[in-house]
């Protein structure tokens, strides 16, 4: 229980006044007083009146999960004595990193679980699951500053397709500038790969929206688009379901992994299961974080991880964007507009239909049930007993504070639902629910509570597909993944070399990324906005002439020294020589130096 303080609660009622012009019917008046406890008087006429407590918002209850993972030797038959402690069930097992399993244990009893599998023989960690959110603010743009049309211009149609993940909120099934995706999959208990929240196809847009001629560009039309849905619809997930999705993206081939969540927590488990994808050979982005903050923000701080932060249209850093030597570099991420669904939803009942609106932090889910006026749902004297069961329809005074608390009132009522009449054009939540809230206007309110005890349906009507600008390193972390999958499908393993490594990629991106700010690499930008094209003519220089280290379009004595300097190193990404791995196997060797060798005293090469 999380009480609300009396100052909040002081703000909420001192901006009562203000609603004295909505019109007559809109709104009762609120008989409220406060308290100095933070309570309030509630009086009404012909009544006594009535002390309410502070207000309070509760936790919802629900099972945990931990992740666990055992050494190969572990003796497995203890598991067995953990399930009387309340293991419910194995959500996964990981392939990708050996001995890692998810446990959901119930919430009661986890941490005893937790403690008894650390005492467990055979248990090399365990920890409990974590909650990401999706790093969005309210509003994302910025294919022509990544210089994603200049590069595809330059160099032509994709050689060979590649394929990125989005692992996020899911997918807009037929949206009409989006690609058909040739996999998808939610990882989500009792959620489809439908994105609902609109965050995941907003994502994937910026990647992967077609060049068809309508809506928007995104930075790689013609990639292979993967799906993973890790992220519920309300916008959360664990490191659990990440992992699981994690797996599923490698294991269809993904060269590229677009991670627009973050939180504080990390997790050894991730830790081992991003380095493992690493190895298999996927360049992992994720968003940097919202809170114009240092402190590590996970996935994005994990070794490997490309952590993107965001600019705005004038190439200044946004104003929330995490800083800090986490950034490896930033792209646009203020008012970025990409592809959305868009729906509405009808309350029918009696021969007669109304339009209603989806509160956001609760599932989109279509629901049945008798109507009930429940007037402000400040106390349970306003739910009348028959509304368990049915639809509460309450009216809002559009402070989100109050709303989720008469919402948890609705609940405690055993309503199935709750449509919000908001005369203030708006309405939300603070917390996530477990149940449908809807907002209609006052004229449509005003006919639902005159129809007391009339039995409706409420049902999403016809979808549509569309467009919004979002803000946030959400909306900057896609241009990074996408300008990588438009790298390494202008250049693919050719003459029996390996594919480019996720960490030659990186190096590469960062290298000629465009840096406001203090060269090489700053706290604030990284190293700087990434340039498609510019990390494209590097590519190719590096490509067709290998040989020329200092870039001045000839292969000479100078470059001789260079490779020299960096023969026999372990090349490790981000070091001075990194361009003479030309085998891209992460050493300085003998097949490099043929490569040289083969470049030697040529002039003009290609730029």
């Amino acid at each position: 229980m999380r009480p609300i303080t009396l100052p909040a609660f002081a703000l909420c009622l001192a901006s009562l006044p203000a609603l004295a012009g909505v019109p007559s019917g809109s709104l009762r008046p609120l008989p409220l007083q406060p308290t100095p406890d933070g309570g309030f008087l509630l009086a009404r006429p012909g009544q006594a009146p009535l002390l309410l407590p502070p207000l309070a918002l509760r936790e919802p209850d629900d099972d945990r999960r931990i992740l666990v993972r055992f050494e190969p030797f572990a003796d497995r038959s203890e598991l067995h004595m953990l399930a009387n402690l309340g293991v419910v069930s194995v959500e996964h097992a990981y392939e990708l990193v050996p001995g890692l399993h998810a446990l959901r244990v119930d919430a009661s009893r986890a941490d005893d679980v937790l403690q008894r599998l650390l005492a467990t023989p055979g248990v090399r960690y365990a920890e409990f699951d974590s909650v990401l959110r999706i790093q969005s603010q309210s509003t994302p743009y910025g294919v022509t500053m990544v210089r994603s049309p200049a590069f595809r211009q330059q160099f032509g149609a994709p050689a060979a397709p590649v394929r990125v993940s989005v692992m996020d909120t899911g997918l807009d099934l037929g949206h009409p500038d989006l690609p058909t995706p040739v996999a998808i999959r939610s990882f989500v208990a009792g959620q489809s790969e439908i994105d609902i929240n609109k965050h995941g196809s907003h994502t994937a847009g910026t990647v992967a929206a077609l060049d068809n001629s309508i809506g928007v560009l995104g930075v790689a039309p013609q990639v292979e688009l993967v799906v993973a849905k890790v992220m519920s619809d309300a916008g959360t997930g664990g490191w659990s379901d990440i992992l699981a999705g994690l797996q599923w993206s490698v294991q269809q081939g993904a060269r590229v992994v677009s991670m627009s969540f973050g939180g504080s927590d990390g997790s050894q488990a991730a830790a081992d299961a991003f380095r493992a994808a690493a190895d298999a050979g996927v360049l992992l982005v994720a968003s940097a974080g919202n809170s114009a903050s240092t402190a590590p923000s996970y996935p994005a701080s994990f070794p490997g991880v490309m952590a993107v932060g965001a600019v705005d249209a004038n190439r200044q850093i946004a104003w929330f964007s995490d800083r800090g030597p986490k950034v490896s570099v930033t792209a646009p991420g203020v008012s970025v507009e990409s592809t959305v669904p868009m729906s509405n939803w009808l309350v029918n009942g009696g021969g007669f239909q109304w339009n209603a609106e989806h509160v956001e932090n609760s599932p989109e889910n279509g629901t049945w049930g008798r109507l009930y006026d429940c007037g402000y749902g400040l106390t349970f004297y306003e739910f009348p007993g028959s509304v368990r069961g049915n639809i509460a329809v309450i009216t809002d005074i559009g402070f989100p504070l109050y709303t989720s608390f008469v919402v948890e009132n609705a609940w405690d009522a055993g309503a199935v639902a709750v449509i919000l009449v908001s005369a203030t054009g708006s309405a939300s939540l603070m917390e996530s629910t477990f149940r449908p809230v809807f907002r209609v206007d006052s004229t449509v309110g005003e006919a639902l509570i005159n129809a007391w005890g009339l039995d409706v349906t409420i049902v999403r009507g016809t979808g549509n597909h569309g467009y919004a600008s979002f803000d946030g390193t959400s909306m900057a972390c896609p241009h990074v993944a996408g300008a990588a999958a438009l790298l390494l499908s202008a250049f693919p393993p050719a003459q029996g070399l390996p594919p480019i490594p996720p960490a030659t990629l990186r190096w590469v991106l960062e290298r000629t990324a465009d840096n406001p700010g203090t060269k090489p690499r700053n706290d604030t930008f990284g190293y700087g906005i990434i340039d498609t094209l510019a990390a494209g003519r590097y590519l190719s220089g590096r490509i067709r002439c290998p040989g020329d280290l200092n870039a001045d379009s000839s292969v000479d004595d100078r470059d001789f020294v260079l490779f020299a300097q960096s023969y026999n190193d372990i090349v490790s990404p981000g070091g001075a020589y990194t361009g003479a791995d030309f085998t891209g196997d992460g050493l300085v060797d003998l097949a490099d130096f043929v490569r040289f060798a083969s470049s030697y005293n040529d002039f003009l090469c290609p730029s």
